[in-house]
Order: structure tokens, then sequence, then C-alpha cells
């Protein structure tokens, strides 16, 4: 090949890796450093995002480097057990705050930190109510069995109002038809292996037609990032795992637990339970179990990882063939096209645990606004196993939501601090009336 075009191809690629890592996020390293939280939700419908979105050979390096600055900001290269892993790529922050209101106790606002629940809760899917707000043909009675504004209002933005009620599963609630959604705290199970070899699928392909026509050793840049992921899952750091649930604990008064969610999230989200139940979520539920071997295993292949683009574009310039040089364009320019869509797909989160969470509570098809109830744990008879109830309603409008998140919030307080189901507000609307109702009504099938 004339010097030209090998100028051409190199100048050609340079570009590539340019465009790739500007589109490029830190995601992808989350999701490698935390498998069982971002890759255990494998499914069918699932298995196109995986396949498409997900492949790591890309120019990856601009956000390999932007999760190790924040590890040595956080001091983590200081040595064994030193710094901090929250707010790095091991355990995100989602930067979210919640409000604790305990019995006999004034408000205290305190970080969320990596709250699974509220990520999950924004998941949800919203149902299509905007036919049923402009027909006019449905009753109030209902629209209000659908959790809707009855207010005959132009719509601005649909806001949902979440409250979950947490409590110790029962023996019944564990031998019941409810659905059980699983996060393994130490090593991934076979369907996270899945979907990393899924993952990299494209790559497998091309591989395989490159051994198969050309014979070339050069197939093994292809499968190197496989390699690498599936060692990451091998040694991926341990996670603290739930608390189990003692008899103690179930006795303890309900806490209520305002998510302060940004107004972009167009939601309100209240948690109530017992206080060790639903704080380990907002505390250590998650985070990683120190390990100086492995947390030094896994920075090695973000650094490995992160080295892919450079390394084949220093390869591909100045030892490969011409037709491999085209094939090895060919398959950047296609992950550079990844990188830009997954950027804001959020196809991606559709393997999750969140996803899990949201997909359980979907799982039966029925009105959100009357309850779901869920399983979660490590095991569905595990001791550290939970229940979590649901309810939601849906408004027309921010500020409706907003206020129909006071008044259950109202409501949720004067209940714990006068262990009373009476409501002496008597502006509270249907809407609200039944949002409560319905969040009583699921929370007692607990204890029948």
């Amino acid at each position: 090949m004339s010097d030209e075009g090998n100028t051409a191809l190199a100048a050609l690629s340079a570009l590539l890796g340019y465009v790739g890592a500007e589109a490029a996020t830190v995601s992808p390293f989350e999701h490698l450093l935390w498998p069982n939280r971002y890759l255990c939700n494998l499914s069918v419908s699932s298995v196109f995002a995986i396949v498409v979105l997900t492949p790591m050979g890309g120019p990856m390096h601009k956000a390999a480097l932007e999760i190790l600055d924040t590890l040595y900001t956080h001091g983590l290269f200081q040595g064994q057990h030193r710094g901090h892993m929250l707010g790095t790529a091991f355990f995100k922050d989602i930067g979210w705050t919640h409000t604790l209101c305990s019995p006999g106790q004034e408000p205290r606002t305190k970080p969320s930190r990596n709250c699974l629940w509220a990520m999950a809760l924004a998941l949800l899917h919203v149902p299509d109510l905007k036919q049923n707000s402009q027909d006019g043909q449905e009753s109030p009675a209902e629209r209000q069995e659908k959790g809707m504004a009855l207010k005959n209002t132009s719509i601005r933005a649909w806001t949902s109002v979440h409250h979950l009620t947490f409590s110790p599963a029962t023996i019944k609630d564990k031998n019941s038809s409810l659905p059980f959604v699983r996060e393994d705290a130490k090593t991934p199970n076979v369907s996270v292996f899945a979907a990393i070899i899924l993952g990299e699928l494209t790559a497998i392909v091309t591989a395989v037609v490159l051994i198969a026509v050309a014979r070339t050793p050069w197939a093994a840049l292809w499968l190197a990032p496989l390699a690498l992921r599936l060692l990451s899952a091998v040694f991926t750091l341990h996670r603290e795992p739930l608390i189990p649930v003692t008899e103690s604990m179930a006795k303890d008064e309900n806490d209520v637990f305002e998510i302060n969610c940004p107004q972009s999230s167009g939601s309100f989200m209240i948690f109530t339970g017992p206080p060790a139940i639903v704080s380990q979520f907002m505390r250590h539920y998650g985070h990683p179990v120190r390990h100086r071997a492995r947390e030094i295993f896994q920075l090695v292949i973000v650094v490995l990882l992160g080295g892919m683009f450079p390394l084949g574009l220093t390869l591909s310039t100045l030892l490969m063939s011409r037709n491999l040089q085209y094939v090895w364009i060919g398959y950047q320019i296609y992950l550079v096209a990844v990188l830009h869509l997954a950027r804001y797909s959020q196809l991606v989160k559709s393997v999750s645990t969140h996803a899990a969470i949201a997909d359980a509570f979907d799982s039966r098809g029925g009105d959100l606004s009357k309850g779901q109830s869920i399983l979660f744990g490590q095991a569905r008879h595990g001791p550290e196993t939970i229940r979590v109830d649901l309810v939601v309603t849906y408004h027309q409008r921010y500020q409706e939501g907003k206020e129909a998140a006071e008044r259950l919030l109202g409501r949720r307080l004067d209940l714990t601090d006068d262990d009373s189901s009476q409501d002496g507000n008597a502006a509270t609307t249907e809407q609200e009336t039944s949002l409560d109702m319905a969040s009583t009504d699921v929370s007692e099938t607990n204890h029948e």
C-alpha cells in the first residue's frame, strides 16, 4: 500500500478516535465494575440492546482516563483500605438527597448515595393517559381508578407520585407467586457472563470470519475486549449484601423517607418502612467489600480496555495488510456509531437490576394506582428477603403532583406519630385519598 494511502487511513482512524472518545461515557466502565447490578437482567427483550449497544472495543480511552482520575482523587491509589469508593465507578453516587422523618424527631436531610429504588422507580413505565384525559368519555370514578388527576386542565407534563412500603417478607410471602428480584453480592451468575458474551457478539463474529477467510492471528485483537470483560467479571469486587431481618427490626416503628428528586425527573417518591430495612439502601447496601488485589486487578482491566483503540490504531497502521486495515476501520466506524446511540439510549438500562425491579412491578400488567408488590433479596427464602409494595398515581402538572405528595407525606407522618389511621385533612382530594387507601390495603396484606 502507498504511503499516501497509509497516511489517509491513519488520519481517518485518528478522526474516529477523536469523535468516538468525545461520545463515550463512563457508563460502560460502571457496568464493567459492577456486573451484578448492571448486567443481570438478561431477557429476550434485552438481547438486542446488549448485542448492539454494549461492545467495548471502541475509543474508550478518554472515558477510562476519567474513571482513573476519579479513583485517584478519591484516594484509591494510596494503598490497602485507603480512599473512598462512593462517587467512583465502583459505587456511583446518584447525587440525590432524602428527608428522614422519624417519630418524635425533627426532619433531617441526608444524602441518598447509591439508592437502588430511586433509580428503579425512574424506569417505571408510564401508561398512555393522554387519550383518557382528552376524550372525556370516562367518568371521574373510572379516571380515579386509573390514578389520574381529576381536574380538567391542559396537560403540561405527566408527574408520578410513588409510595413504596418496605417490610420483612413473611413465610407466606416467600411461598406466594409474588415476583422475586434477585441481586447477587458475590461472583456473578451465568446470565451475567452470557450478557458479556452477547455484548461482544459483533466482535466474535468478525473474528470468526477473519480466522475462516484470512487465517490471521490479528483476529485476537477483536477478541481481547471479551477476554478482559470476562476476567473482570470473574474477579469482580464483592458487595455488601442485605442485612438479615430480625424480629426486633420488624417491630420498629416505621420511618418516612421523602426522596428529593430533581424536578426534571417528573417524579415524587416517598418510602415508608422500618428504619433498618429502608436506610441500608441509602447507606451501605451494594458498597464494595475492600479487597486490594481485586481492586488493582480491576484498575488494570480499565487501563487495558482504555488502551485497546490506541493499540489497534498503531498496529493497523504499521503492521496490518490493506484489507485488514479496512476491516478494522469499518468495525471502529460501527463502534463509534454505537457510542453515540448508547449515550442517549434508555435501552442500555434494560439489563440492570433497576430495570428488573421496574419489570417486576409491571409484570402482572395491573394498575399501579391500585398497588403492586414484589420480593427482593439474594435468595427468595433467605433471611434478608424483603417485601416492597408500590402505589403510583399520575398528575397532569408538576405542581399537582407536588401537592399530592405533600398530602400523602402529611398523612404518613400522622400515622407514624399518632399510630392512627385517621386523616384530619378535610381538603384532601379524592385521588390522594385513593392513593392512601391503596397504600394501606397493599401493606395490610402482609399480615393476613
